[in-house]
């Protein structure tokens, strides 16, 4: 056990990226764990066994119901009890970006380590800047389009109607078959998106992702930006070299981008430890940071009731055995 803690200390210590690498697997790990948890949840609640508990963060992947939700909390101060897991995610996921730059994604999301993942196993064709930047509005126009729709157009009345919903209430459910059972269409587009993110670097987070628009733009009044020391920087371009999001670190002077994902890898592989640095801040430090909001924000909301949905397990059985019949 010594040696296993020993080789496991030097690790960390000789691969710069290593701690954020080992959070991304423990919150993948975690993700794993919640969906075969509430597969065995919906197995046991149609076998009879009412006394079954859903894993509140399955409800991370429902993502429209959780915006709805808060525009609703902001404008009437009701919290949404449907999927009350979903929508303190979605808080706490705002809170972090706010603070830490686009934190979720650096280090919470696991789509991002699967997007990471591919791309450093693919090609990692550079895209031109005047190709990328208009292809990195596209996330921006998919989120505009939400915003739009949820924001703007839907009253309070009809967000109230279609949280109350039967869909609504078993939509984590639906959320599961389209993993459990993907349509050949799915099944297309998942292709298509593999391919293009082995062929371009973290295509979907770049490109596509409307959830990571969002945390980019709230990112934007974090305080603990990147700063480039112009003085100390020997133009060696490693910041840049390793950035998941291809921003061009060793151009700026203090990297405002709301494509930074806070990730740091720029900061540990730094030639010097004058060239780049993190607002009054140590980056191990906002590492740490980042896994223990996250995890106090889920421990608070678990004790003080914002975490486990009010439907009832008959309930939520009945509208289950009737999915196929439900629409929006």
């Amino acid at each position: 056990m010594k040696q296993l803690l020993s080789s496991t200390a030097h690790f960390l210590r000789s691969d710069k990226t290593a701690v954020r690498r080992l959070i991304q697997y423990l919150f993948f790990a975690a993700t794993v764990y919640i969906g075969i948890r509430f597969y065995f949840y919906l197995s046991a609640l149609q076998a009879g066994d009412m006394s079954a508990v859903k894993p509140g963060g399955v409800e991370a992947f429902l993502p429209i119901s959780a915006l709805m939700g808060l525009k609703r909390f902001v404008f009437s101060g009701n919290y949404d009890m449907i999927h009350p897991a979903g929508l303190t995610l979605l808080i706490v996921f705002l809170l972090i970006s706010i603070i830490f730059k686009r934190g979720f994604c650096g280090y919470i999301c696991p789509i991002g380590l699967i997007s990471e993942t591919i791309g450093s196993a693919g090609r990692n064709i550079k895209i031109h800047r005047f190709i990328a930047y208009p292809l990195s509005s596209l996330k921006y126009l998919l989120l505009g389009f939400f915003v739009y729709i949820i924001l703007i157009q839907m009253s309070l009345p009809a967000i109230e109607g279609f949280l109350n919903a039967p869909y609504n209430k078993v939509s984590d459910a639906k959320m599961m078959r389209f993993f459990t059972e993907p349509s050949r269409t799915t099944l297309m587009v998942l292709a298509v998106l593999l391919i293009l993110g082995l062929l371009f670097r973290n295509f979907w987070c770049r490109f596509l992702c409307p959830y990571g628009a969002l945390m980019g733009l709230v990112s934007l009044v974090s305080p603990f930006k990147i700063k480039r020391e112009k003085d100390a920087c020997v133009n060696c371009m490693k910041c840049t070299n390793i950035c998941p999001m291809d921003i061009q670190v060793h151009k700026a002077g203090t990297v405002h981008s709301p494509e930074c994902i806070g990730c740091h890898d720029c900061v540990r592989v730094r030639a010097n430890d004058e060239c780049l640095k993190t607002y009054k801040s140590d980056y191990r430090s906002l590492t740490l940071a980042v896994f223990a909001v996250f995890w106090i924000s889920i421990a608070a909301a678990t004790l003080t009731g914002f975490w486990r949905s009010e439907v009832s397990s008959g309930e939520y059985l009945f509208w289950l055995e009737r999915l196929g019949q439900l629409s929006h």
